[in-house]
Parts: structure tokens; C-alpha cells; sequence
């Protein structure tokens, strides 16, 4: 049996005992099934924990049952390297993560299955033909198509009840900010909010459409590109608390950063479950394009230091369901 994987590393580690063991001849001599994992993986253990546990849930426990390599790419061309190499030595399921890991695999093969966990949108991006019918040879979870970003939407008006207008910061350049934009832009009517969008290239033009925002034009602000709010983030922290206008975050990290009243985020375990539930049933006969798209539970994260100090108040349903609340 593997141990419990506790990092990825130590499943590596794990994983090459069991081949020093001598599982591993038997196995590649039964030709068991090989599964290549890959993507930039750091930091994100606990997705590749849940894919591994469920792949142990249905079967594939050790080297006798299923040959399983995880690659960390963390560039588009190391991901390419990383595919040509399992599809030139032979690989029955590839599973990727995010979207540069996809697009490799996706343009690499068009045959060996492929389970993304997770792109933004799979259909918008025309890697699936629907949702409910994906065809061809991928499926997986998606994390911000329309369905996924109601859900989110949904999770901040629980933190937020009075939300009605909220400025969304993303940059027109970035990919994964359009497609949010506009689903986004497409749900937000029918969940009662106004979108009030803000192109922003750069952290100085997010600080700057900030600092021009005042509680008229919005009830909060979303900055889709986290990546901005890391590096400006004391100028961010000291716009929002100047405006009183509680910043919205999407990463689960980000709930600590001073002005971020809210973040709602998909929980990494239970998304990791997903994709290896349906790369066990891959495994085990099912086409990819007959699995349907599913959509990660996504949690609330609460911070009430940043709530206090704009002066916003979170209801207690809200506090009671959250799974974490900095006080």
C-alpha cells in the first residue's frame, strides 16, 4: 500500500520504495496502467493527495496496480517535454494541471485521454464541445466557466447579503481574466449584482482604479488577477481601507491580506477527488467525452479584522459556514 501522501515529494519518495521493493517489474510485466500527472504541482499537494487517494479508493493502490508519474512543469515547455516523453514510451490517461498543462497535452495527442483539474473554462477555451457532453478525448473539472462563477458569486453574497454593485479589477491582456469577465458579466444579472469592470494592465493601474472607486460606484472589489494583489500589496491594503471598500479574493491564501473581507475558493482535496474519480473510470472503460464537466465546491473564508476595520458587518450564517474565520 502507499502511505498517505502528506507532500508530493514524499509520494515520490513513497512511490520508488515500492519500485525498489520489487513491485514494480511485476507490474510493468502485467503492463498496468500508466498515468502521467503534470503541471506546475507546488503548492498544491493537497489536489494531487485527493487524486491519488481516490485512484487508491478504486483500486489502484501500489505499483502492481497502476504506474504513476507526477511532473512538476512549471512552464508551458516542460510540460510539452514531460507529455512527448509519456507519449512516446506509451501512457493510458494524462491528468493536468491548469490550463498551459492542458493546451500541451491537448495539442500533443488527440487520442490518449486527458483529465485537466482545472481550467478556467474548457468550452470557452474550445477544449470540449459542452459541458454535459465534452466529446473527444478530454474531460475534467472546470473552475471558472459560467456555473462555477455563480457558485462563487453566490458564496460572496452569503459574507456580503447588501451586495449589489461590485467592481471587478482584471487585466484585458491576461486569458484567464476575460473568460472570468465574461461569465461574470453573463450570470451576475440573474444573481442580482451589477458588474462594474475595471481594465487594469499592471498592480499601479489596479492601485490607481482603486483609489478612484468610492462606495457610489461599488460594495466591493474583486481583483481577478491575484497576482496583482501580492505585488501591490501595501498599496492595495492601504487604498481599500482608505476607500472603506472591502477587497474579494478567489485564492483561499489571500483571506489573511489586510482589506480582504471575503475570500471563496475551491476546496484542493475535494477537487483532486474529482480528478481521480474520473481517471479511475477512464481507467476502467469510460470514454472522456461521455464524462460530463464537473465543478469544485467552493468554501468561504472570512476575515473579520478586515471587515471591522472598513466598518462591514458578515451575518453569522455566514461565520457558521465558512471553514475559517480570522478574528
Amino acid at each position: 500500500m502507499l502511505m498517505r501522501f502528506v507532500g508530493r515529494a514524499s509520494f515520490v519518495a513513497t512511490f520508488i520504495t515500492t519500485l525498489v521493493l520489487g513491485l514494480a517489474p511485476c507490474a510493468w510485466a502485467q503492463q498496468v496502467p500508466h498515468v502521467l500527472v503534470v503541471g506546475p504541482l507546488d503548492n498544491y499537494d493537497a489536489l494531487v493527495a485527493g487524486m491519488t487517494e481516490e485512484l487508491q479508493a478504486a483500486g489502484y493502490k501500489d505499483a502492481a496496480k497502476i504506474r504513476l508519474d507526477i511532473k512538476s512543469a512549471g512552464s508551458p515547455d516542460e510540460a510539452k517535454a514531460a507529455i512527448g516523453a509519456a507519449l512516446s514510451t506509451g501512457v493510458d490517461a494524462i491528468v493536468t494541471i491548469f490550463g498551459p498543462a492542458t493546451n500541451a497535452a491537448h495539442a500533443a495527442t488527440d487520442k490518449v485521454p486527458i483529465v485537466f483539474c482545472p481550467v478556467a473554462d474548457p468550452v470557452a477555451a474550445k477544449l470540449v464541445a459542452s459541458n454535459d457532453a465534452p466529446g473527444g478525448n478530454l474531460t475534467g473539472v472546470a473552475s471558472a466557466d459560467a456555473e462555477a462563477s455563480r457558485r462563487r458569486l453566490a458564496a460572496f453574497r452569503e459574507a456580503l447579503p447588501d451586495l449589489t454593485r461590485l467592481a471587478v479589477l482584471f487585466d484585458p491582456d491576461f486569458p484567464p481574466d476575460r473568460v472570468q469577465m465574461k461569465n461574470l458579466e453573463q450570470i451576475a444579472s440573474s444573481t442580482g449584482v451589477t458588474i462594474v469592470s475595471r481594465p487594469v494592465g499592471d498592480e499601479n493601474a489596479a492601485v490607481a482604479a482603486l483609489r478612484a472607486l468610492g462606495r457610489s460606484d461599488a460594495d466591493a472589489v474583486l481583483i481577478l488577477k491575484e497576482a496583482l494583489l501580492r505585488k501591490a500589496g501595501d498599496e492595495l491594503k492601504r487604498a481599500a481601507l482608505e476607500q472603506k471598500l472591502p477587497l474579494l479574493a478567489g485564492d483561499p491564501d489571500l483571506v489573511t491580506f489586510p482589506g480582504v473581507v471575503a475570500a471563496v475558493g475551491p476546496n484542493q482535496q475535494k477537487q483532486g477527488r474529482m480528478c481521480g474519480k474520473m481517471t479511475a473510470r477512464i481507467l476502467g472503460g469510460s470514454k472522456p467525452g461521455d464524462l460530463s464537466i464537473e465543478h469544485p465546491d467552493f468554501e468561504l473564508l472570512v476575515n473579520l479584522k478586515s471587515a471591522e476595520r472598513i466598518g462591514v458587518a458578515i451575518p453569522e450564517p455566514a461565520l457558521k459556514k465558512a471553514v475559517q474565520v480570522i478574528r
